[in-house]
Order: C-alpha cells, then sequence, then structure tokens
C-alpha cells in the first residue's frame, strides 16, 4: 500500500503534489475549489486531476447538499483521494482486551473486531490472538494483510517511540524489549508503537472533541489514570517512555506501593481498582458496572467515591495546566461514564488552583468517540506514519 510520497511524488512544487496535499488537507472539493487552493491555472488542474482520475488516485462524488445549496449547483461534482489508497489498522491492547479496527484514509471503519485477554498476559499470548483477530478483521472486509500499509499499536504502559521498543515496566509484564519490528512480524503488516493514552488523546484531537483545539489534555480515567497530550497540534510522545504517566504522580509519599514500584501515586487513590476497593465495605462484590449504577441512582455513598478520585485527578491536571496552559481537557475512560459526578470536581479544583485573572481555565469536556478513542488514536498514528493525515 503506497504512502503519500510514494503517490504524491519527491517534488512538492508540482502541480501534482500540491493537488494532493490539498486534497489531503481540504477533504472533498470542486475543481474549482482546488485551482484557488492550490494557486494554479484552471487548465492545470484539469489536466492533473484527468491523470490523478486514471489513475484511481483521485475519485469524483456527487458534491455535498451543503456544497451544492451553496454554489446554487445541482450538478455539481466534488474531487477527492481514492479511500482505498490508504487502509490501515488501528489496534487497541488493554489491561484485559484487545480491540481492532480496519480503517480506509478518510478513517472510515471498514471492520472491528475485539476479544478478551487473561489477566497479565504476555506479548506472546496478545500477539497470537491479535494475529486470529486480524484475520477475520481483513476477511470480514475482503482484504488481505498486503493491502494494509500500516498499523497503529497502543499499549497501556510506557513505550520509548523514537527506538519503536516496549519500557520496562510492572504494568505490561511480558513485554519488556517487545520491538514494533518484532510486533510486525507477527502479524505480518507494518506496524508503529505508542502509549495507549497517547492515542487516546490523537484520536480526539483528530476525529472527536479535541477538534479545533491547538493545545489539549486528553485525560484517561480507567483501570490506570494516563494522560496524551497536544501541543500545537502535535502528540507530545517524549522518547524514553514517560511523557503524560499522570498516574504516577505523587499523591502520598507513605502511600501504598504502586505497580509502577512507587509509593502513593494518583493510581492507588483515584483509578477505577481504588474506587471499586473504597466501596468494598459496603459492596463486597460490586464490579464497575454496578458502580457507575449506583451513581446514576444517586447513591450518596458512590457519587461520593467518584467525586474524591475526581478531585485528586483535578489536582494533577491543574499541576500539569500551569505548565502547558491547554485550551480544553478531554475525559475519556471508564470513570467518564460518571459524566457530571467527576467533571464537576475536576471543573472546580482547576478553577480553585489557577492563577486568578491571569490564565484561561480550560474547557473540560467529555470524549465524544466512546470505547473506540484508543483505537481510533492507532488508527491516526498509522494514516500518519504513511503520510495520510491531514497537517493540523
Amino acid at each position: 500500500m503506497p504512502n503519500f510520497r510514494d503517490v504524491a511524488g519527491p517534488d512538492p512544487t508540482s502541480a501534482r503534489f500540491r493537488a494532493i496535499e490539498a486534497l489531503r488537507d481540504g477533504g472533498a472539493m470542486s475543481r474549482a475549489e482546488l485551482a484557488r487552493r492550490t494557486a494554479l491555472a484552471p487548465s492545470t488542474i484539469t489536466a492533473v486531476v484527468k491523470g490523478l482520475t486514471a489513475e484511481g488516485v483521485v475519485v469524483e462524488t456527487s458534491g455535498s447538499t451543503k456544497a451544492r445549496s451553496a454554489s446554487r449547483d445541482a450538478s455539481r461534482t466534488d474531487l477527492s483521494l481514492n479511500p482505498r489508497l490508504g487502509l490501515v489498522v488501528g489496534i487497541d491492547f488493554g489491561f484485559r482486551t484487545v480491540r481492532l479496527l480496519v480503517a480506509d484514509l478518510t478513517a472510515r471503519e471498514l471492520a472491528r473486531v475485539e476479544r478478551r485477554l487473561p489477566d497479565h498476559y504476555s506479548a506472546e499470548d496478545g500477539l497470537t490472538v491479535t494475529h486470529e483477530l486480524l484475520d477475520q478483521a481483513l476477511a470480514d472486509a475482503g482484504l488481505a494483510h498486503d493491502d494494509i500499509g500500516a498499523g497503529g499499536v497502543a499499549l497501556p504502559g510506557p513505550v520509548n517511540t523514537v527506538e519503536q521498543r516496549v519500557v520496562g515496566s510492572a504494568i505490561l509484564p511480558g513485554w519488556y524489549g517487545v520491538s514494533a519490528h518484532e510486533i510486525a512480524e507477527r502479524l505480518e503488516i507494518p506496524v508503529v508503537v505508542e502509549n495507549d493514552a497517547n492515542l487516546a488523546a490523537l484520536g480526539e484531537h483528530v476525529f472527536g472533541a479535541g477538534q479545533g483545539s491547538r493545545d489539549s489534555i486528553t485525560l484517561k480515567f480507567h483501570s490506570g489514570i494516563g494522560a496524551g497530550i497536544i501541543v500545537a497540534g502535535e502528540l507530545v510522545s517524549g522518547s524514553t517512555g514517560g511523557a503524560g504517566e499522570i498516574g504516577h504522580t505523587l499523591v502520598d509519599r507513605r502511600g501504598p506501593l504502586c505497580r509502577c514500584g512507587k509509593r502513593g501515586c494518583l493510581d492507588t487513590y483515584a483509578a477505577v481498582p481504588a474506587a471499586l476497593e473504597s466501596m468494598a465495605s459496603v459492596h463486597p462484590s460490586l464490579g464497575f458496572s454496578g458502580f457507575i449504577e449506583l451513581i446514576q441512582s444517586g447513591d450518596p455513598g458512590a457519587e461520593r467515591v467518584a467525586r474524591d478520585a475526581a478531585e485528586l485527578v483535578g489536582e494533577a491536571l491543574a499541576n500539569a495546566c500551569l505548565l502547558l496552559a491547554p485550551e480544553r481537557i478531554v475525559l475519556v475512560g471508564a470513570m467518564s461514564r460518571a459524566g457530571d459526578v467527576v467533571l464537576d470536581p475536576i471543573r472546580s479544583v482547576l478553577d480553585r488552583q489557577s492563577i486568578p485573572d491571569h490564565v484561561a481555565v480550560p474547557d473540560v469536556v467529555l470524549g465524544q468517540l466512546g470505547d473506540r478513542h484508543t483505537a481510533m488514536g492507532a488508527v491516526a498514528l498509522a494514516l500518519r506514519h504513511l503520510g495520510w493525515l491531514p497537517e493540523s
């Protein structure tokens, strides 16, 4: 499957390159719009489009109702890149589940599959299951491994993005040192790996609640707590795998031992397991779905536990906001299902901890992609790797 440079060519000043770049970044548009955007003569656009259409790079579609209405042209046709130019896979490894999406260049979902994984699964176990799921998804979409240009892989732990290798961590037992190259060999597709919270941020930034903001923090409030950071439209990865590890900020230096090896981390006080542990004296066998049901029914104990956890998260976010000054904070993950019960305490802490009359308090909103945020971020990562993701 070709990448952007393979299709557009090496010369960024050529009419071909400029036309393909404009359609990548601007989406579907008429010939006249394409001429204006590229500053090319209409005759040049006509010739370039004719060639690209013959190659199957560009396709013609009926213009949108809104575009036809604006132009008062009922027969208007738009030009767009052929969605099949960039077929990718997004893979989201959770703590107990793996989710896999197949998508085209427009990020339209072609197939989706997922499966439960054993607790503390190894890389061998996870990749064996994922290869089976990939075969199933490709069959569902009528595709083969060779049709896929790249896969984005999200992992719930630290990743060295420069070396494309999993960093040693108790959070991912059995994955230490596993590289993108090894994953690619097992899955039979090229892959890029990244931390799951970072990809949740990328997914919401490109396709969800982060759209329109140049600077944002996406907080994954889940079995662990992580943050993905977008600055000037770009994901901040951190080459050593440490960016966004907000769940391991200090709450109490004498607190309980965290799975990361430190004491008193935010995770041990505010993540989902900590919330359920706080409820255990009253509801000893309570699962997370039951916890959310209690919150939705107005149970004061469940609300108190959720609000206390959210206030601790808000304190950590307030410190991050003083450093980064984001326009928006996007909340995703299981605890986001509590809605205003967790949003309101976070907003209150941010308001209280901000510098008066100095910096605007960021909007705090729920993510828009449901449980697909991280997998869609992995799709975005793969499209970016191929050069098909529109420029921020």
